[in-house]
């Protein structure tokens, strides 16, 4: 009798252990790399240019790295920060769309990412793994905790293109005739991002923890790329920018499929350069280790 309210009494002390472990843990430090890849109007896939995951080209894969912080609410729900450098890049060379194709724009990008997130663990976030029990059949040490994202951050970034073996940036050649009559001001090379993202979590014991995640970053801005709207006269642009402006404006391969067409009555015709419907995305996939900072002691049965 004693024996059973014995081993009672402990099964309760290790539940009510387990319940209360997280709260030593609830400050995390984390570190990742991984690949980004650009969504808009350059390069893609066949067909229109959007920024839906369809017009994902593996061939513009470039590198990540990431720091953030994290802050356990409970055991399903946290927030988190984090830092993100990628290098993003589109080339209509790498599309088999013919419109696109014949554009023969491209470009590369760094980007800065600054972000804050709510991250939602539906089987809760481990704290510590699962131990295997020695002589029972089907208990395996498997310690997966899969998590769902979403957020806000502020992006910067800076679109450049190979001009003769050097990278120009765009932005300040206003390659769509910003500022000029009919035209908008010159975009800003920051926007609001909105990432939303899902990942799953290995917990290798109570301090370390290895992850990976999937996300895909809206935008507020259709000029990561340098990209958005129509063609405008090469000759103004010039003059108000400079012949390389005027170059990077239409690099077309058959002025007439994509350019300005000129009319003998002076009339013109601004063909489509990009489309601003829709704006800018840009995706990550990062692997990452997790560091847990333990406050006090907490005990649990180990087998």
């Amino acid at each position: 009798m004693i024996k059973h309210f014995i081993t009672l009494l402990l099964l309760i002390f290790s539940l009510n252990s387990n319940a209360q472990a997280w709260k030593t843990v609830r400050h995390e430090a984390y570190f990742g790399l991984g690949a980004s890849n650009f969504l808009g109007d350059l390069g893609g896939a066949k067909g229109i240019g959007t920024h839906g995951i369809k017009d994902l080209k593996i061939r513009m894969t470039r590198p990540t790295v990431m720091l953030g912080y994290k802050y356990m609410l409970n055991q399903y729900l946290s927030v988190k920060g984090s830092l993100i450098w990628g290098l993003l890049n589109g080339d209509d060379a790498v599309t088999k769309n013919e419109i696109r194709n014949n554009r023969n724009l491209s470009f590369r990008s760094n980007i800065g990412e600054v972000a804050a997130y709510i991250e939602y663990f539906p089987y809760i976030d481990k704290v510590y793994p699962r131990y295997k029990l020695k002589g029972v059949r089907g208990n395996k040490a498997f310690s997966l905790s899969p998590y769902l994202f979403t957020g806000i951050g502020i992006t910067l970034f800076n679109p450049k293109a190979n001009y003769n073996g050097d990278w120009v940036a765009l932005q300040p050649l206003a390659t769509e005739g910003q500022g000029l009559a009919g035209r908008p001001e010159k975009y800003k090379r920051v926007t609001m991002s909105f990432p939303i993202g899902a990942g799953v979590k290995y917990r290798i014991n109570k301090q370390l923890a290895l992850s990976f995640e999937l996300s895909l970053r809206y935008t507020l801005t259709d000029y990561i790329d340098d990209v958005s709207t129509s063609y405008y006269l090469q000759d103004e642009i010039e003059a108000s920018t400079g012949a390389i402006a005027a170059e990077l404006s239409d690099r077309s391969i058959n002025p007439a499929i994509n350019g300005v067409i000129e009319y003998g009555d002076g009339r013109n015709n601004y063909l489509q350069r990009g489309d601003p419907r829709w704006n800018d995305a840009y995706m990550f996939g990062i692997f990452s280790i997790h560091y847990r900072f333990v406050k006090g002691q907490t005990f649990i049965p180990k087998f």
